[in-house]
């Protein structure tokens, strides 16, 4: 799955929509910052895939349990963003990653992220996740 070769493209992690879309979450504020960085595009075109797309609106709803809430986030990242799809090729190295982790606890989707970044050379994360800074490869913003 190559999509973004060539492209600036800063990959976004469900922990820092999630704190962006809940004003109560602690690192609402940061957030906050960080989607002015997004609209000056300082790190290209946002991206998330179906996966992240899937935590985000069920975490909303369970930290607001609103189901209006989770609908609007939800439709936001759909007008806002490129959202792509796991497939088979990027789901086998996720599960790979996933496996052979030693001083990190990724879950399976964190590893999909990985394992998207690394197949379109996707170097920015948005993330409140410090596991991903141990990933050398990867910038963390956030």
């Amino acid at each position: 799955m190559k999509f973004c070769m060539g492209v600036k493209v800063i990959f976004l992690d469900s922990s820092f929509l999630v704190s962006l879309g809940v004003d109560s979450d602690q690192n609402h504020n940061i957030a906050e910052e960080i989607k002015e960085s997004l609209k000056e595009r300082r790190y290209g075109e946002a991206l998330i895939s179906d996966y992240v797309f899937d935590e985000i609106v069920t975490v909303t709803l369970q930290k607001t349990k609103s189901l209006e809430r989770a609908r609007k986030v939800g439709d936001n990242l759909r007008k806002s963003m490129r959202i792509i799809g796991i497939d088979r090729e990027i789901f086998e190295e996720s599960w790979r990653i996933f496996k052979n982790q030693k001083n990190t606890k990724f879950s399976f989707t964190d590893c999909s992220i990985i394992a998207v970044m690394d197949a379109n050379g996707i170097k920015n994360i948005a993330t409140f996740d410090k596991d991903f800074k141990k990933v050398e490869e990867i910038n963390v913003v956030g």
